[in-house]
């Protein structure tokens, strides 16, 4: 045992089995379930919106629509993913959720949140390159450089993980297997992931913000209030970007820095689905505070 403590990373001994998650106390549950049903329902109107509005090839059109509907998209599927792992954690006395199924549960989960953390950090780059140096980032055909990175590479992760037997239920719900120290996979893959991410949007998102207050003041100078009022406007739609994505995925680092550490209270645990939940929300007013 003292040789254990002696390595700088070790295996929880308290992780629960397939078949003993705590029950989400009801005062916590059913908020849960309502803000998870009205981003449910606030992300398919956005995504039926973006469908209806834009005519033509999918692939014609603009480069923040096609974001946008990505970004919806991994939130249905997220959201989707969570609901039935509640529907069979409800069950579970008549279903168990087995080994397996905990770690289809993780990777779908995991993945699409991840798939989200790349989106955003690639949004944050084009909006870079489009305000500095006026032009997009080149996608590729069918968008390929976006999609295979942004969707292959946690999936190859993640199914690797769950190969080696990298998952597993914590207190809440199924993840990747906690461990405590910073060199290990559930640091690396959970935390590190969403630091790496807030540390990239928040310096670009500075660096145009920074561009943009200089070139607001040569505007109001050289052609009057209304064009630095436009980008006074950009600015602030930025900042927006910024804002929920540390929001939405805040907590969770919070979080996987406080396993690498020691056990987390239930309440963060619960804050982190809460947050969670709340992304299609989030994503929506973003959306449509930007299309005003």
């Amino acid at each position: 045992m003292m040789g254990q403590h002696n390595n700088d990373t070790f295996q929880i001994n308290t992780t629960l089995s397939p078949y003993d998650f705590k029950e989400i106390p009801l005062e916590v549950g059913l908020p849960i379930m309502f803000i998870t049903f009205c981003s449910i329902i606030i992300s398919s109107i956005v995504l039926i919106y973006l469908i209806r509005s834009s005519k033509g090839n999918f692939f014609k059109w603009k480069v923040i629509e096609r974001f946008n509907l990505y970004t919806v998209v991994c939130d249905l599927l997220f959201y989707a993913a969570q609901t039935a792992f509640g529907i069979h954690q409800g069950i579970a006395k008549y279903a168990r959720i087995t080994n397996l199924a905990c770690s289809i549960y993780g990777i779908l989960i995991l993945e699409f949140a991840i798939s989200q953390i790349f989106l955003s950090t690639v949004i944050a780059i084009n909006a870079f390159n489009l305000v500095i140096r006026s032009r997009n980032l080149p996608l590729g055909k069918w968008d390929v450089f976006l999609l295979c990175p942004t969707i292959g590479i946690p999936l190859v992760e993640l199914t690797t993980a769950a190969f080696f037997g990298k998952f597993s239920p914590n207190p809440a719900y199924c993840s990747i297997k906690e461990e405590r120290g910073f060199t290990t996979f559930h640091f690396l893959q959970v935390c590190l992931v969403a630091f790496l991410s807030f540390a990239i949007i928040i310096a670009l998102y500075l660096i145009i913000w920074c561009y943009i207050k200089r070139q607001t003041r040569v505007m109001n100078e050289s052609f009057g209030q209304q064009s630095a009022i436009n980008s006074r406007r950009l600015a602030f739609k930025l900042s927006l970007f910024v804002l929920v994505h540390v929001i939405q995925f805040g907590v969770n680092a919070i979080e996987g820095l406080w396993i690498s550490v020691d056990e987390p209270p239930m309440g963060l645990r619960y804050a982190s689905i809460f947050v969670g939940a709340t992304g299609g929300i989030m994503n929506g007013v973003v959306f449509l505070t930007v299309n005003k």
